[in-house]
């Protein structure tokens, strides 16, 4: 199902632009490129161009980092016991175990813990925060936690065990009294960039404890930054630039048996790589098991136990994709027995037996597929946990915040949140949701939306230029792969393709240049696209490599129909067309003894009813209905020529977008173009014989001159001759007898005001035929596009 998208071109200042470009020294469309990513002075464009490692920022900047690490440098020395708190997503596993290899770096006494998804729930829990006591630690970092859990916070202050927070969600409105917090999205931190992930919080904690950025841990950082979709810009774009650099040339033993069972191994990772492959097999772990699967394969130095863990998350992954699909199906089929649900704007799906784990990726799915900020409840004999995902617009942290009564838990920012609820206020749930989505959303904001960076001519795209938008890269969240549309291709080719032939390959021109496009997941718009002839796209321009050849490959985001569809069907068979074409046609004639021939061919059999509807085309370029139903169709066929341009631009003028235009025209259009032309101005040669003719006979009927000269000649083109010649003074009619006068002076034939006025109709109808039946086929598209109406 191709769900149509609100195409938006994303303006820019082009003065700003043009300045940019010239100072950078780079091209118009690259500059504003980097307009667009909010990199709008040289000083930025350098920064984002020329990275450095110089460009990380002073740790020591964040709030209470400080405090942090003289806490963490005390329990050091003293052989205090640490523990690290972790969280079991990505982001979590990552950060976990990038602390733990750096304070074991420092002779740290240190451990790790990650709750389990399904009996703890997320963050900190006040058991686990006993336990830890007991067990005798002394100091807790949390890492992708803790910004929120002021009541287990309190629990370990009244225990007496130091806890340190390290966190980038936002904040409530009351903070935990925590001997430190490193977030520098809370009040007073003066941390430059606020968009870390809770990896690249942990990060700047380890450069501040070893004075120097860890470059050990960079492809740890990118890992939890790219898997969290932490925007990759400023110090998230160094991380993971400088994490991919590392993972492609030294990867930890974790890594590198990840990017083995990925089937990565000879391949340069980048970061789709991170988001598509190895981000969802660290996630797999925690949830279906537990993340500490994860932890123990980012942190071992045993290869022998890295690919026996790679290989377990390998299997987890699929058994997680096996899963989600499943719930994906009962989902659908749940929302499809209950449409009233989509009358509102939000999707609150609930269902007993689902997996938690898994319910947030499905929550994504349906997003894609229905366009609605949606919850996804597994629900439980006590208490129901939701993942939820949103839409552009939708403010989902702020959303549920204005339900913070109904539910039991919940955190989570604009794009993805969590909760837990008791399931009798599941409806209650739904309904203020709904309301608030009333006041948030509007009917526009209901279409997805999908940003364009700037429109391209096919024919103009370059190698090069493509080559050049890897200096944008790493894409990711925060600064995606750049979009171009592409306008009026012509399609040449559709398969399926992959495994299951679930992605579609198109093949599209522009002129004579070719391009090829990938379109994953979207082999149901097959069909669809088949039945056009000139497309519109929208996709990322990457380079593919195959067999030694480079070629600029689309990848493709959105698709629709040219506003102008128009099939080239000339030299067909006219009359077998019509009758063999399986859709209800309106013919349009210029002639009216085409329109009577087809009348007399197709009109009154029983299995042609209501296929044709007939139309003659007066000089005027109107319609008039001469046979079938009246009301056009979808398929309009141009069955003949007028006999001047103008006449063919105002029928077309009627065409709406909606409709398609067929070209049938043919030989025997040539043929009566040359015919017609012959009779309304014979050659030159033919006036010559014509008088030599008429000198010899003295005095002819038009029937006798035409038997004497014979020839090309038709009554019509002798009777024109003929006025010609009285017009000049060479002849003089007498009745139907034309008699030469002697003595008359020469003169040419231009000088006839007749022979001006023939000249120039045959010009115009020599004119159809040059634009109809000569032109090339994008030649004579771009004219007719010219004269349809513009789709509104």
């Amino acid at each position: 199902m191709h769900t149509p998208k609100r195409w938006v071109v994303v303006e820019a200042d082009e003065t700003q632009v043009r300045a940019l470009a010239e100072e950078v020294g780079v091209t118009p469309m690259f500059a504003k490129l980097l307009w667009r990513r909010g990199i709008q002075s040289v000083e930025e464009a350098q920064r984002f161009l020329y990275p450095a490692r110089s460009g990380f920022y002073d740790p020591f900047l964040m709030k209470d980092m400080d405090k942090a690490v003289a806490r963490i440098r005390h329990a050091i020395e003293a052989r205090e016991r640490i523990m690290i708190y972790g969280d079991y997503d990505a982001d979590g596993a990552t950060s976990t175990a990038l602390l733990y290899l750096a304070l074991q770096q420092l002779q740290a006494n240190v451990e790790y813990y990650i709750p389990d998804r399904f009996s703890e729930g997320y963050g900190l829990n006040g058991p686990a925060i006993r336990e830890a006591k007991d067990k005798g630690f002394d100091l807790v970092i949390t890492v992708d936690n803790g910004i929120s859990a002021v009541e287990q916070v309190a629990i370990a202050n009244e225990v007496g065990l130091d806890l340190i927070v390290t966190d980038h969600h936002t904040p409530p409105d009351v903070l935990p009294d925590a001997y430190a917090i490193l977030n520098p999205k809370q009040p007073g931190c003066q941390y430059p960039d606020k968009m870390l992930a809770g990896v690249g919080v942990a990060f700047k904690l380890v450069q501040a404890l070893f004075e120097r950025v860890p470059d050990e841990y960079l492809d740890l950082a990118a890992m939890g930054t790219v898997a969290d979709l932490a925007p990759l810009v400023d110090e998230n774009r160094l991380l993971t630039l400088y994490g991919l650099e590392k993972m492609n040339v030294s990867p930890s033993l974790g890594i590198q048996s990840l990017i083995e069972v990925a089937g990565l191994t000879d391949k340069k990772v980048n970061a789709g790589h991170i988001g598509f492959s190895f981000g969802p097999r660290i996630n797999a772990s925690g949830r279906l098991d537990s993340a500490t699967y994860a932890v123990e394969l980012l942190t071992t130095d045993d290869p022998i136990r890295a690919g026996e863990l790679a290989d377990f998350l390998e299997q987890r992954n699929k058994e997680r994709q096996e899963i989600g699909e499943q719930i994906f199906e009962e989902a659908v089929e749940l929302i499809e027995a209950n449409p009233h649900w989509l009358d509102g704007r939000v999707l609150v799906v609930p269902k007993a037996g689902w997996n938690e784990g898994v319910i947030g990726i499905v929550a994504s799915r349906l997003v894609e597929r229905y366009y609605r900020p949606t919850l996804m409840i597994a629900l439980n004999e006590e208490k129901a946990k939701s993942s939820a995902r949103s839409i552009h617009g939708f403010d989902l942290y702020t959303a549920l915040t204005r339900c913070a009564d109904l539910l039991e838990h919940f955190g989570g920012h604009k794009m993805a949140a969590g909760f837990s609820i008791l399931p009798e206020r599941i409806d209650d749930l739904r309904d203020r949701m709904n309301a608030v989505a009333a006041e948030m959303l509007n009917d526009e904001d209901m279409i997805p939306k999908i940003d364009i960076d700037d429109e391209v001519d096919l024919q103009r795209l370059t190698l090069e230029q493509v080559e050049g938008l890897q200096r944008l890269a790493p894409f990711g969240f925060g600064n995606p792969s750049p979009r171009f549309a592409l306008h009026g291709l012509d399609v040449e080719q559709t398969r399926a393709v992959g495994k299951d032939a679930s992605h579609l390959q198109l093949r599209v021109k522009a002129g004579t240049k070719q391009l090829s496009c990938i379109a994953f997941r979207r082999s149901e718009d097959q069909p669809l696209i088949e039945q056009l002839n000139a497309i519109d796209l929208v996709g990322e321009l990457a380079i593919n490599e195959w067999n030694g050849r480079r070629d600029i490959q689309l990848v493709l985001g959105d698709w629709r129909a040219h506003p102008y569809q128009l099939f080239d069907k000339r030299g067909s068979r006219k009359m077998t067309w019509l009758e063999t074409s399986k859709e209800q046609l309106t013919v349009l004639c210029y002639r009216e003894n085409h329109l009577e021939q087809i009348v007399g061919r197709l009109l009154g059999y029983p299995w042609n009813e209501g296929k044709y509807r007939l139309f003659l085309v007066d000089d005027n370029g109107d319609w008039h209905h001469r046979g079938g139903d009246s009301e056009p169709t979808e398929h309009v066929v141009l069955y003949d020529l007028p006999t001047r341009e103008e006449v063919l631009a105002k029928s077309l003028a009627t065409v709406t977008p909606e409709q398609h235009v067929h070209l049938v025209q043919g030989p025997d259009d040539d043929q009566w173009v040359q015919q017609t032309a012959d009779d309304w101005l014979p050659e030159r040669p033919q006036f010559a014989f014509a008088y030599r003719m008429l000198r010899e006979a003295k005095a002819v009927t038009v029937e006798q001159l035409h038997g004497l000269v014979l020839g090309k000649s038709t009554p019509a083109s002798i009777a024109n001759v003929l006025r010609v010649f009285t017009e000049l003074g060479f002849v003089r009619q007498d009745g139907d007898l034309y008699h030469v006068v002697e003595g008359a002076p020469k003169q040419d034939l231009t000088a006839s005001a007749y022979y001006q006025q023939q000249e120039k109709l045959t010009a115009e109808l020599r004119r159809v035929r040059e634009v109809v039946l000569a032109s090339s086929w994008d030649t004579l598209r771009q004219r007719l596009v010219g004269w349809m109406q513009p789709r509104a």
